[in-house]
């Protein structure tokens, strides 16, 4: 029988009552993690994990890869981003061929651009590589930087401003609580932005630099949780949106700063119009600003795969908006920008859309009618994201475009030839030259659900054929509206080219298909995200392209979840299984970190019907002794300020105590990150004991890397 840690014998199950059902919680003693019985728990689950990993005969193969893969970028460990231009000048991330965080560069624009300069590079600021760029933000000129970083993935924000020109900080320091969003002036004098943290009212400020931050006049308050403020360059329409979840519905406010009953109106002074509420039918709209006073919509009010739409100053209410572009069916709006054609002088829209995982670009006319296609950089499934354009007229765009087999590169969009073409002036370090490795072959079928519902699936594997089931990995997000999207991944990579096969399915609860997807799986619906994810796992079984001795699944934070509800429902499937970051105890979740913004898409387990729901798949509760659970490895931030790590704890108790399998139950805590991004040297380590783990547990035993 595997030996598990040590669990206190005096220590009593803290059962509770909960609308007349007895909710056991014999682990409770584990949220306190300053305790020393916690403390000396953790202790024998790191004497435990190191006795098990010595054992993985794959951790030097998957360090080895990953090491060189991770020069290549993805979207966890970017190398590249999209240029931001202000004047003259660009701004860009990059992270070379063996650092460990991405730095902020600048560089003259065009075809004189000169010698590049360092910006802010994090690991000057810290070289332990704890301190997180987490947000940046320039002023209109490009004089001024406003940039967040976190400390230690505490996600407790440091915002500051720098003075580009000379590399010295404006002013003091401000404490948002959360990261905030920043909104610059038009003179460049100061900057909206939100402070609060997760138990506190929500409030826009207003900051000007070189104020005293303490004083700085409140413009908009609410008790939702999500606030977000944007100011074009012309600095005359603020929006406000404001909701009490993420993808949940927004109540969108405008304010004309150069407008009002009495005249012009101050900065710290606007008269908000509330112009959109989507709290009722769970509807979302934004307001963007173009060339030439254009002021546009995006919503999906009305249009669950969503549209763009003009505004009319004079009555910018959604209601009376005009729409301009609704998508195809099938095919979801992911962005839209605008440009202005030299040739013509005519402002366009430049949507982008994705249909069946397959990105696309259209040019539009003001009045709607459609322009021209665009060619993409690739021709099957990928994503296209961070659209990127110069303020006022513009003839150029930025993007980034990734697949499964493409890293992440940037690619330049000019009008009025209308050619993608990638981005020479600065490629990021390593990720351009040519693989020695053949791509891997990339498959999207359509599987059924057990209530028949269509659900795409990729398949990521060698491009050698090879008969016969072989070990797979299987994951799937399914949760806040996001979409799987197809991207590059060094984690991926390295699985399939050690000789396995990597599956990522679009189940419900994501927004693959837009809100109606999203719906389907939230709340109530919340079941039919684990359901379509048991038939992910097994169409890869009935189709011989893997067995249960063979199969492994994995997955972060909301995936973590997923992951966690199918080890605990379907055992039996599963030869492995690596949870991350993950909520496990449905019930006091919102007791956790930033758990009470999410009862929206959970539910809360204050109402009666709700909590049924909840306990029928929370993971921690629904672990049965006696149970023949497969390998498992838990992993964790020592503290998550997000989720809350005393769900993997307590999570790891249960399991460790119930399993009859004979095979591992192991935590892997780590302390100096957080639930968000992370330093190479951090991610590297965690995820090829994860890929060693799953090799260990399902046979995947390659030669070398190559």
């Amino acid at each position: 029988m595997e030996k598990v840690a040590d669990v206190p014998a005096r220590r009593q199950p803290a059962d509770e009552e909960i609308h007349g059902r007895l909710v056991p919680d014999p682990f409770r003693w584990l949220e306190d993690d300053t305790s020393a019985e916690c403390e000396r728990w953790l202790r024998e689950q790191q004497r435990l994990l190191a006795e098990h990993a010595a054992a993985w005969r794959a951790g030097p193969l998957f360090r080895a890869l990953l090491g060189g893969l991770t020069d290549s970028g993805g979207a966890v460990v970017p190398v590249v981003s999209s240029p931001v231009l202000r004047g003259r000048r660009r701004f860009f991330l990059r992270r070379c061929a063996g650092q460990d965080l991405p730095v902020l560069f600048t560089a003259l624009d065009g075809e004189d651009a000169g010698a590049e300069h360092v910006v802010l590079d994090p690991m000057r600021l810290d070289p332990s590589g704890r301190t997180i760029l987490s947000a940046w933000r320039l002023s209109w000129s490009g004089r001024l930087l406003a940039f967040q970083v976190d400390v230690g993935g505490a996600e407790e924000p440091v915002l500051q401003v720098l003075d580009v020109t000379d590399g010295q900080m404006v002013g003091q320091p401000l404490a948002p609580g959360l990261r905030s969003p920043v909104a610059w002036l038009a003179d460049d004098t100061g900057f909206y932005y939100v402070t609060g943290g997760p138990t506190e009212v929500r409030r826009v400020r207003l900051h000007r630099i070189g104020d005293d931050g303490a004083h700085d006049p409140v413009v908009f308050e609410t008790q939702m949780r999500h606030l977000s403020v944007s100011l074009g360059p012309e600095g005359r329409w603020l929006t406000v949106s404001a909701a009490p979840g993420a993808q949940t519905g927004n109540i969108l406010h405008l304010a004309d700063l150069a407008q009002g009953p009495a005249g012009p109106r101050g900065p710290a002074a606007p008269e908000f119009v509330r112009v959109h509420d989507g709290t009722a039918d769970g509807s979302s709209a934004l307001i963007k600003t173009g060339p030439r006073g254009l002021l546009y919509g995006i919503t999906n009010a009305g249009a669950p795969l969503g549209r763009v739409c003009l505004i009319d100053p004079a009555d910018p209410r959604s209601t009376a908006w005009t729409t301009l572009v609704e998508t195809a069916p099938g095919s979801l709006l992911s962005a839209c920008t605008a440009l202005t054609d030299p040739s013509s002088s005519q402002v366009q829209l430049l949507v982008s859309t994705v249909s069946n995982g397959v990105p696309r670009l259209c040019l539009h006319d003001l009045t709607g009618r459609k322009l021209t296609d665009i060619t993409t950089p690739g021709s099957g499934p990928g994503s296209i994201s961070a659209l990127s354009t110069p303020p006022g007229d513009t003839d150029r765009l930025w993007f980034t475009y990734t697949d499964f087999t493409t890293p992440p590169a940037v690619h330049r969009l000019t009008l009025p030839q209308g050619q993608c073409q990638p981005e020479t002036g600065h490629p990021p370090a390593g990720s351009t030259s040519p693989s020695r490795h053949e791509r891997p072959a990339v498959r999207q079928i359509t599987y059924r659900s057990a209530d028949g519902t269509p659900v795409s699936l990729y398949l990521i594997a060698p491009a050698a054929d090879h008969d016969g089931p072989r070990p797979a990995l299987l994951t799937a997000y399914g949760g806040f509206g996001a979409s799987a999207a197809p991207a590059y991944s060094p984690t991926i990579t390295a699985w399939v080219r050690a000789g396995g096969i990597y599956a990522v399915a679009a189940i419900r609860g994501g927004g693959e298909q837009g809100t109606t997807w999203h719906a389907a799986g939230k709340g109530h619906n919340k079941p039919n995200a684990f359901t379509d994810f048991a038939a992910a796992a097994r169409y890869l079984i009935d189709h011989q392209l893997t067995t249960p001795a063979q199969l492994a699944i994995k997955g972060a934070s909301h995936s973590g979840l997923t992951v966690a509800v199918a080890l605990t429902r379907d055992p039996e499937l599963y030869a492995a299984a690596v949870c991350s970051d993950a909520l496990t105890d449905m019930v006091r979740y919102p007791r956790f970190g930033l758990g009470a913004w999410w009862t929206k898409e959970f539910g809360t387990p204050d109402d009666p019907a709700q909590l049924d729901t909840l306990l029928s798949y929370s993971p921690y509760h629904n672990v049965r002794p006696g149970t023949r659970y497969p390998a498992i490895l838990l992993t964790s931030p020592r503290t998550d300020p997000r989720v809350g790590a005393a769900h993997m704890r307590k999570f790891a108790a249960a399991l460790q105590q119930a399993t009859t399998s004979g095979k591992p139950v192991l935590l892997r805590t780590e302390d100096g990150v957080g639930h968000g991004p992370r330093a190479v040297s951090r991610y590297t380590p965690l995820q090829s004991d994860a890929l060693a783990f799953c090799a260990h547990h399902t046979g995947l035993l390659p030669a070398s890397n190559g």
